[in-house]
């Protein structure tokens, strides 16, 4: 049993269950004609996931404002599988960066746009973040669509990798000092000549969330990962203005925290950048 505290759509509301926990359920009408304070019985539930923070709750509804609702709960089914099964930490960014992924090149195989990535394959460094990617994108061809290409292994795997590590809570000390950082990048976009428009809001707002996420967990020890670096000169060449661009933010977050910031978070930013482009 679940008592309504918001209302999405007729298919998805914020709730919480017989422990106090807040959770989005998801189920054809299951919030038709509710309200806050209703009740709703869990028979009629289809999905439930648990928000873990403001933040995650935040990043459902934003990735509801423009993608169908079965990719969100497909991704974070896999998502929440795979990570379980294999005992990988992922930060909570990953749920909409891969949702998002999925959602856009499922568009473009519609629309036959669909070009395959240039990026070298790096699955001996990374053979755990490789069998995890096989294994999710076998879900989304027989959950979302069967013409999804083996290409899409390394791109889904490169997410894994991205999101690695413990999620943290922020104070309210660090909160402000990530808004402060985050203008200074859109400055520095704007200054480029990139504006957020209604066309690019799926790729601005995902990059937002993939820096702020970053910056959460930019004071605690990490490695490098040296598959990326090995990506760097290839990415330089192939993305001049990306990486020039993204070279400068890099250079400003460095500044900013005054840390020594792991160089495989430049190749993060610049292939951001290049989307946005």
């Amino acid at each position: 049993m679940y008592r309504i505290l918001n209302v999405i759509n007729n298919n998805v509301a914020l709730v919480k269950n017989e422990k106090n926990e807040e959770l989005m359920i998801t189920g054809s009408g299951v919030a038709f004609h509710k309200k806050k304070g209703d009740i709703v019985i869990a028979g009629k539930v289809d999905k439930v996931f648990k928000l873990n923070t403001e933040e995650s709750k935040e990043n459902f509804l934003t990735l509801l404002k423009d993608v169908p609702l079965d990719f969100i709960t497909v991704t974070y089914e896999v998502i929440g599988s795979l990570t379980e099964k294999y005992d990988y930490p992922v930060q909570e960014y990953l749920y909409v960066t891969l949702t998002d992924h999925i959602y856009c090149s499922y568009q473009a195989l519609r629309k036959g746009t669909y070009q395959k990535g240039s990026l070298p394959n790096f699955s001996i460094d990374n053979p755990l973040e490789y069998t995890m990617s096989r294994e999710a994108l076998a879900v989304f061809r027989e959950k979302l669509l069967d013409q999804f290409p083996d290409d899409e292994v390394g791109r889904i795997a490169l997410h894994f990798i991205n999101a690695k590590g413990e999620s943290a809570n922020r104070g309210q000390d660090s909160l402000g000092k990530t808004k402060e950082i985050l203008r200074l990048v859109q400055d520095e976009l704007e200054h480029s000549g990139i504006h957020r428009t209604e066309g690019n809001s799926h790729f601005y707002d995902r990059f937002m969330i993939h820096l702020s996420y970053f910056l959460d967990y930019i004071d605690r020890n990490r490695d490098d990962n040296t598959s990326l670096l090995q990506m760097e000169e290839h990415i330089k060449d192939s993305y001049p203005d990306a990486y020039e661009m993204g070279s400068r933010i890099y250079d400003t977050i460095a500044k900013e925290t005054g840390i020594d910031l792991y160089r495989s978070e430049r190749i993060y930013i610049v292939l951001h950048i290049q989307r946005l482009l």
